[in-house]
């Protein structure tokens, strides 16, 4: 979780998109699951979760929505033209939205609390032992 009650903001790649928080995040986590790293091109993505009404964006945003593995649709949201990946929506929780650590200014207050979906990582990729790790989404 980013500390205290610090406003956020960010861009992607070529800076056409940009975000702003009013609110510090709901929860922030380390996502192991195999969308996750495709999606990012990473071992694991970093996500930050927001109230949506949290959260302005300026900006064109392109979208591919697919099915989780609850069987609930996600949107992942992304810049057209850098292809930066930004944003998270998952239909299972509609006013929430995934902000993608990467493209967050102030790094350093981002905190992950928890590893999610472990049983989907990569087997070297090490887990923090002082998070608290789940075998899928809690």
């Amino acid at each position: 979780m980013a500390s205290g009650g610090e406003k956020l903001s960010g861009h992607c790649l070529c800076s056409a998109v940009e975000f702003v928080t009013l609110a510090p995040p709901i929860s922030t986590v380390n996502c192991h699951c195999t969308d996750c790293r495709r999606s990012t091109g990473a071992v694991f993505g970093t996500v930050l979760y927001f109230r949506q009404v949290d959260v302005v964006i300026k900006g064109t945003l392109g979208a591919f929505t697919h099915l989780s593995d609850r069987g609930t649709e996600i949107s992942k949201q992304f810049c057209p033209t850098c292809g930066s990946n930004l944003f998270t929506r998952p239909a299972a929780w509609p006013d929430l939205i995934g902000i993608r650590a990467g493209c967050i200014d102030q790094s350093a207050v981002i905190l992950p609390e928890r590893n999610v979906f472990v049983d989907s990582r990569l087997e070297s990729t090490p887990l923090d032992p002082t998070l608290p790790s789940f075998p899928r989404m809690p």
